[in-house]
C-alpha cells in the first residue's frame, strides 16, 4: 500500500462528495486488521469504520466512470494544513480573541489576561479594550496590558467581586 496512511484530523472526502473527518486508526478486534474511523462532517455527525485496506482502495472505474476521483476516500485537507490556514486567514490571537469575548465576568477576564500574558499582543489588547468600552491611553504593549488589567480589577471591585 503506497498511500499515506490517513491522520486523526485529516478530512477525507468520498468518490460520491460527501466529506468526512478522521478519528483514529484502530485495530480490529475480530480479525487483527487496521480500521479507519471516521465521522461525517454533515448532519448528525454519524461515526464509521472501515478497514484501512478498503478506505485506502482505489474506485472501480468500471462501476463508476463519471467520477474525478481516482481513490474511494481522497484528502482534502490535513490537519496541519488547518491550522496553518488558519493562521494565515486569523492571524496569531484570534483564537485569544474569541476566548476571551466569551467570558461572562470581569474576574474571569482578569484570569484570562494574566494567564496569557506571554501571548497577549496589540491586537488581542485593542480588540478586548473595545469590548470592554475602555479608553487605552498608554502607548507601550506592557502599559497597555497594565492599564487594562487595572480596568478590570477596578470593575470588579466596583461591581462587587473580589480583587484577587
Amino acid at each position: 500500500m503506497s498511500r499515506r496512511i490517513p491522520k486523526p484530523g485529516d478530512i477525507y472526502k468520498h468518490f460520491k462528495g460527501k466529506k468526512y473527518k478522521i478519528l483514529h486508526i484502530a485495530v480490529s478486534t475480530e480479525t487483527g486488521e487496521d480500521v479507519v474511523v471516521f465521522e461525517t462532517l454533515q448532519g448528525e455527525h454519524q461515526v464509521y469504520v472501515s478497514l484501512l485496506e478498503s478506505f485506502l482502495s482505489p474506485l472501480d472505474t468500471g462501476k463508476y466512470p463519471h467520477t474525478d476521483q481516482k481513490y474511494r476516500f481522497e484528502l482534502c485537507r490535513n490537519q496541519t494544513d488547518e491550522h496553518s490556514l488558519k493562521k494565515l486567514r486569523h492571524g496569531n490571537t484570534t483564537e485569544l480573541i474569541l476566548e476571551f469575548l466569551d467570558l461572562d465576568d470581569n474576574e474571569s477576564r482578569a484570569e484570562f489576561l494574566q494567564k496569557h500574558q506571554t501571548q497577549i499582543d496589540s491586537r488581542f489588547l485593542t480588540a478586548a479594550a473595545e469590548s470592554l468600552e475602555f479608553t487605552e491611553r498608554a502607548e507601550t504593549l506592557e502599559e497597555r496590558y497594565a492599564a487594562l488589567l487595572r480596568f478590570l480589577k477596578t470593575k470588579m471591585k466596583y461591581e462587587g467581586g473580589r480583587l484577587r
